[in-house]
């Protein structure tokens, strides 16, 4: 299986993809409707991995309203010169945190598109090593999932969509969380310790989409903590693409249940992330 996209829900077209395109340098690859949905995907040089956008003309307006209970945080963009991004959005009369070095995590800046979506720039290299030398567009690198079960979900990940831990990350900060980030098992980081910091800003400068996963210490014995799917106005589905007979062989030998979609199939994770698998790069 490839990871290829994600899916968010907009209900401003219009406003929306001129915010992704003039503010944030997305190109819209290709707008497709599917069962009176619309869907508008967007991408940088690496036509790999694109965003989706869906609109339903008939639903009423709303806003993305993040809780920490979601089971869908964020997604981010991997940046040469983070300060040049930074002024980018200001210039377009857009708000944007300041650029900060978070510890031994990135340099980080946080905004949010039309609809509410939060929207992390992260900087290929950390404060203090500069940026690199030769520049390259921006790409999209992470989505930002939320789990209650790291070991289950994790070894869902890896052994069901064909995806890699390449790196674990610490955050004592709150009550504490660890951030797991999967990409294609082909990836190669420079250390197989998935805590080295070194793997970080390796992860940083692909030109891949990860999955991170955050999951709250504790959190798993905890019968009050409860994630909450964001389908009315967030993420919709995390898309791959791949060998359908294969994949529901290994659903099947799992005992989840799948749906048949046009030209693809979908399921719910234990967190109820919904996956959505086509035998094709796209929808149709």
């Amino acid at each position: 299986m490839k990871l290829q996209s994600f899916t968010l829900q907009i209900f401003d077209p219009q406003k929306t993809i001129a915010f992704y395109t003039e503010v944030l340098g997305f190109s819209l690859i290709r707008e497709v409707t599917v069962n009176g949905l619309i869907y508008y995907e967007l991408g940088f040089q690496n036509p790999d991995f694109y965003l989706r956008l869906q609109y339903n003309p008939v639903a009423d307006k709303a806003l993305y309203q993040e809780k920490m209970t979601d089971n869908y945080w964020k997604y981010s963009l991997f940046v040469d010169d983070i300060q040049e991004a930074y002024q980018n959005v200001l210039a377009h009369n857009f708000s944007i945190g300041v650029p900060f070095q978070f510890g031994d995590i990135g340099y980080l800046a946080h905004t949010a598109d039309t609809e509410q979506h939060k929207i992390e720039y992260i900087q290929k290299t950390f404060e203090q090593n500069g940026t690199l030398a030769t520049k390259e567009q921006t790409a999209l690198g992470l989505i930002t999932i939320r789990t209650k079960d790291p070991v289950k979900i994790l070894k869902f990940y890896e052994e069901v969509l064909d995806m890699k831990l390449f790196v674990r990350m610490y955050v004592n900060r709150g009550n504490g969380f660890t951030l797991y980030f999967l990409g294609a098992k082909d990836l190669e980081a420079p250390n197989p310790n998935i805590d080295a910091i070194e793997n970080r800003e390796w992860m940083y400068q692909q030109r891949h989409l990860f999955i991170e996963i955050q999951h709250f210490w504790g959190s798993e014995q905890d019968d009050n903590f409860n994630l909450e799917a964001t389908q009315e106005t967030g993420l919709q589905s995390i898309n791959f693409s791949g060998d359908l007979a294969m994949l529901k062989e290994r659903l099947s030998s799992q005992n989840i249940s799948y749906q048949e979609e046009k030209n693809g199939i979908s399921f719910k994770t234990l967190d109820d992330h919904i996956i959505l698998v086509t035998k094709e790069k796209y929808l149709v």
